[in-house]
């Protein structure tokens, strides 16, 4: 849960948001596809409830934020942004619907899928932050 906070405001840090309206019109789509999957599901354990209702919060943020920059934000990192918010998404999806509803099967078809989604996104987000990193060096060259 720490990783994903920081990972958000540290995104929202470098594409410098100054109006989150747009991010809270984003999140809602989000936000009401995980809270159904969450409201239908019958075999979460009562102590882990509020932990998943946090990480579904805290997904859909992150889903806000990568959709709302890439329609409100064109700049070359903006791509990059967009590929790591799809397979970030997918992965916690993936991992979610398998703990929840599939935790019957065993986890050999999961696995190899998660750790794709995790290798693929990260390196997505590596290349959005280099890239973007690069852009606001040469825009702060200009102004000066």
């Amino acid at each position: 849960m720490i990783h994903r906070t920081v990972l958000i405001f540290y995104i929202i840090k470098l594409n410098k948001v100054r109006d989150f309206i747009p991010i809270l019109i984003a999140l809602f789509p989000f936000i009401f596809i995980f809270s159904y999957l969450l409201s239908i599901s019958d075999g979460i354990p009562h102590g882990s409830y509020y932990p998943l209702l946090l990480q579904n919060i805290l997904v859909s943020i992150l889903g806000g934020v990568v959709l709302s920059n890439y329609f409100m934000n064109e700049t070359t990192s903006t791509p990059w942004l967009s590929i790591f918010g799809v397979l970030s998404i997918g992965l916690y999806f993936t991992v979610f619907i398998e703990k929840v509803f599939l935790n019957n099967l065993p986890s050999t078809y999961f696995k190899p899928l998660g750790m794709v989604l995790y290798v693929t996104s990260y390196y997505a987000f590596y290349k959005f932050v280099i890239d973007t990193e690069s852009f606001n060096r040469e825009s702060t060259a200009d102004e000066e």
